[in-house]
């Protein structure tokens, strides 16, 4: 990996942030993609993931030479010129099922995918949300009593795919970034992720605008989403809805790790409790 401390940080333009890493223009056309501390584990697997995902036919920007910089772990990559789907539904809402429906179509072309070796199972990274995040004990207990029951699965799982990681260039690829999370699995464990986040993701520093639209049209993007998927690829609806139960849970054991405690509105044990009460429901639970 090599150093680059000779470049300083605060003079590099920022292009976009993430829970996990901030992203930077840099020099010959490319991105650098910069972990925050605590998440340098996501380092190597996206340079698996990367190579993979363009191998299969998933368009993803194509990776420079890994590097530290200020003390921390990142990536140099091709820079994509292109607005996540998040804000472009943000600024269009009338694009919203559109987009979702083509989230959905690529995400099941990558999910037909078989995962490349070398990355961790979604459930050893349930696993350690739950295990290593304080959540509330009877949800700790329902996830991994319910991960018992679930068998794994070698397909390739994205781990985050969401609006807010696909970028819509002008001529009109849609290209997925963020592949710090990717594991090996059943697909219906990532199309799982996908539905938690559209019912209880919250945008990052979201305007009120935003706000307002993804809540209210939460049933429409997930409707949406399922269909471009369901035409695409297979999906056992109530294995999903089994693996909703468990990244609920995780769902909350992440914005516990990343968000101060003093940032945790009292709804948000109560929303998981919902969606879980719900995929148990539509699980046959």
């Amino acid at each position: 990996m090599t150093e680059g401390s000779s470049v300083d940080i605060a003079g590099l333009e920022k292009l976009g942030e993430g829970y996990e890493a901030e992203i930077f223009a840099w020099e010959d056309g490319q991105a650098l993609r910069l972990f925050r501390e605590g998440y340098e584990a996501n380092v190597e697997p996206e340079r698996i993931a990367i190579p993979a995902a363009l191998a299969g036919g998933i368009p993803a920007p194509r990776l420079g030479e890994a590097l530290r910089l200020g003390g921390r772990a990142g990536t140099l990559m091709e820079r994509i010129h292109g607005e996540n789907l998040l804000d472009l539904v943000g600024r269009k809402p009338w694009l919203l099922a559109r987009e979702a429906w083509e989230t959905g179509k690529i995400h099941a072309r990558l999910n037909a995918l078989p995962a490349p070796s070398g990355i961790a199972t979604v459930h050893e990274r349930a696993r350690e949300w739950v295990g290593n995040v304080e959540i509330p004990p009877h949800l700790a207990a329902l996830a991994r009593e319910t991960l018992k029951g679930l068998e794994g699965g070698d397909r390739f799982c994205h781990g985050d795919f969401h609006a807010g990681n696909v970028l819509l260039e002008r001529g009109g690829r849609r290209v997925v970034i963020d592949w710090g999370s990717c594991a090996t699995g059943p697909a219906e464990a990532d199309v799982a992720r996908t539905v938690t986040l559209v019912r209880l993701g919250e945008p990052l520093d979201a305007t009120p605008a935003m706000r307002v639209i993804t809540r209210l049209f939460r049933p429409m993007a997930a409707f949406a989403y399922l269909r471009g998927y369901q035409l695409t690829g297979p999906v056992n609806t109530n294995l999903m809805w089994r693996w909703v139960v468990v990244r609920a849970i995780e769902h909350l054991a992440i914005l516990r790790a990343i968000r101060p405690p003093d940032e945790e509105t009292p709804s948000r044990v109560a929303a998981v409790e919902r969606l879980v009460a719900l995929a148990q429901k539509r699980a046959g639970a």
